[in-house]
């Protein structure tokens, strides 16, 4: 699980508290002036609160915020409970899980991007063209994650790390010889590091657990908030802002059939 997908899991729980009783609508948003998300302070190339670049998710929260008409406020956290400290609106990135949305934990935007893992391999290792290519290599995994348990499961032994830029990073040294790690990882450090780009083997695309769609996620929102926010990415995915956000970072933008 990427530290995303963690988070993520967490806000879901904790963005439900209260969702009925105390709706944030649209019209209290436009009221307010701004719109607030939570986003972690250090989680480049999904956010940053200190350096030259706010990372994606900021990015097209910014752009979100001008299609409602209204200001951007950040809420720093790093746990999933300082939600309800900042109290914040919005959370980027939330993953689409159906079961999420039918327990009303939170209210969910049309996906707007295909995620998951892959492997990153490091530079000079030949291909890896499936997960039984794995065996005998030295494989970094995000520790308690699905995918060290799915792998695992498959007799793959691997190293366990707690964050994925420490996983590509060891990949580029040669320290590890690949990474599970989100695409948007892998794409982020190859932008940085073109002399020792990292190689990309899509040997999980048949797993379903460890693919999976991502959504803005909304706190106690009412219809007319979930409509705008549809209408808002509607509008950024066909002139194209969402791909040039995400090709920025060096990531492609993958679309999810809608």
């Amino acid at each position: 699980m990427t530290w995303l997908r963690w988070l993520a899991a967490g806000l879901a729980a904790a963005f439900g508290l209260g969702a009925v009783a105390q709706a944030s609508p649209l019209a209290t948003i436009k009221e307010r002036g701004r719109i607030i998300v939570c986003a972690n302070p250090n989680a480049l190339p999904f956010a940053a609160k200190d350096g030259p670049r706010r990372g994606i998710e900021l990015e097209l929260a910014e752009a979100l915020a001008d299609q409602l008409g209204v200001g951007l406020e950040v809420g720093w956290v790093i746990f999933p409970y300082h939600v309800s400290r900042v109290d914040c609106d919005i959370i980027l990135d939330s993953i689409a899980d159906a079961e999420v949305q039918t327990a009303r934990h939170v209210r969910l935007s049309r996906p707007y991007q295909r995620s998951g893992v892959i492997l990153a391999t490091r530079p000079g290792l030949p291909t890896v063209s499936g997960i039984s290519g794995l065996a005998g290599l030295r494989v970094a995994a995000m520790v308690g994650s699905v995918a060290q348990v799915y792998l695992g499961r498959q007799g793959i032994s691997t190293i366990p790390y707690t964050f994925e830029d420490e996983m590509v990073a060891a990949a580029g040294s040669g320290e590890v010889d690949g990474a599970i790690v989100s695409p948007a990882s892998v794409g982020f450090y190859n932008l940085t590091h073109a002399q020792s780009a990292l190689g990309v083997a899509p040997i999980f695309d048949g797993v379903p657990d460890l693919n999976w769609s991502v959504a803005v996620g909304m706190r106690k929102a009412d219809d007319a908030l979930v409509d705008s926010i549809n209408a808002a990415l509607d509008k950024l995915m066909a002139d194209g802002t969402v791909a040039r956000i995400y090709a920025s970072y060096g990531i492609e933008h993958r679309a999810p059939a809608q």
